[in-house]
C-alpha cells in the first residue's frame, strides 16, 4: 500500500537572487489566476498547470506539466501548481476582473528577475499555490 500525500502548501517568495526587492501586498488586495470559463487549452496561461505524481521534481509549469489536467491515470496523484502575477500597477488593490491591476513579467519570469511591463512596474513577492490531489478509486468498505 502506498500513501498519497494532498492538501495545499501556500508560498510567500521572495526574489531568487536575494537583493531584488518587493513591494508587500497592500490591505485588501485581491487577484486571480486563469479562467474558469475556458474549454480549450487557447488561452491559458503556463503559470497554471498539472502534473501526475511522482513524475519527478522540478520547478512548477516545467517538464511534464500540462496546462490541462493530465489525461492518463496518475496512480500517485495530481499536483497543481498556481502561480500568482508578480507585477503590479502601483495603484489599484483590485480591478473589476480581479487581474488588469496586475502582470507577469513582460520578459523572463519572477525567477530569473524578469523585467516587469511598464504598465505594471511595481514588482512583487511571487505567491504560489501548490496543491496535491488524490485521484485514486476510493477503496470499498471491508
Amino acid at each position: 500500500m502506498h500513501v498519497i500525500v494532498t492538501g495545499i502548501t501556500v508560498y510567500y517568495i521572495p526574489p531568487y537572487d536575494g537583493k531584488t526587492t518587493v513591494t508587500a501586498f497592500k490591505p485588501g488586495f485581491r487577484m486571480l489566476v486563469g479562467d474558469a470559463a475556458l474549454t480549450t487549452a487557447k488561452g491559458q496561461q503556463r503559470q497554471l498547470c498539472h502534473r501526475c505524481m511522482p513524475d519527478g521534481g522540478g520547478a512548477p509549469c516545467t517538464g511534464r506539466d500540462t496546462q490541462g489536467l493530465p489525461s492518463t491515470t496518475c496512480a500517485r496523484g495530481i499536483r497543481t501548481t498556481v502561480t500568482f502575477p508578480t507585477c503590479w500597477d502601483g495603484k489599484n488593490t483590485d480591478s473589476p476582473d480581479h487581474k488588469s491591476h496586475v502582470a507577469y513579467p513582460a520578459t523572463g519570469s519572477f525567477e530569473s528577475t524578469g523585467t516587469c511591463p511598464q504598465s505594471h512596474p511595481i514588482r512583487l513577492p511571487q505567491l504560489m499555490y501548490e496543491v496535491m490531489w488524490d485521484v485514486s478509486p476510493p477503496v470499498p468498505n471491508q
